[in-house]
């Protein structure tokens, strides 16, 4: 057996199955004491949710975490986001500006202020994203900054 690098998303993906969860989990931390395999999950949730689905799940200590739709990453247990990370993505973003278009549509509905990062502004749509997105996505380039248009489309129960 050799080192590798386990690389996850979390809802749907990782977490889903407890049983199979605690079994992959104890392979992956003998694997790792082992073989020094490393261990990195990447989701969309922020911070506090990820440390919630942890907790609640049982989840192993990644050697990194990619959380925020990708915007921060922390390595090794840091309760700081990577600042060379940050550096690199910042450019041409400026918060003040996205927040100040986004307003021109009523139909987003911010998410909670947990859910709001230096780098990620999060909202929720209730319409129907067709109209919406494709606008909203042409004043933001009107504005020449750097975005990236991330959505998820929740089925309705």
């Amino acid at each position: 057996m050799a080192k590798f690098l386990f690389v996850t998303d979390l809802d749907n993906t990782l977490v889903g199955d407890e049983q199979v969860l605690a079994q992959l989990n104890n392979s992956l931390q003998k694997h790792r004491q082992e073989y020094g395999t490393r261990i990195i999950y990447a989701t969309g949730r922020s911070p506090d949710l990820y440390q919630e689905l942890k907790e609640a799940k049982n989840l192993l200590d990644p050697d990194a975490l990619v959380l925020s739709v990708g915007t921060e990453i922390y390595i090794h247990g840091s309760p700081h986001p990577d600042s060379t990370w940050a550096e690199k993505i910042s450019s041409g973003w400026n918060r003040h500006k996205v927040v100040a278009t986004t307003t021109q549509f009523p139909e987003l509905k911010p998410q909670p202020e947990s859910e709001q990062r230096p780098l990620k502004v999060s909202f929720f749509l209730e319409q129907s994203l067709s109209t919406i997105l494709p606008q909203l996505e042409s004043e933001l380039l009107k504005s020449k900054l750097n975005v990236k248009l991330i959505y998820l489309l929740r089925q309705r129960p």
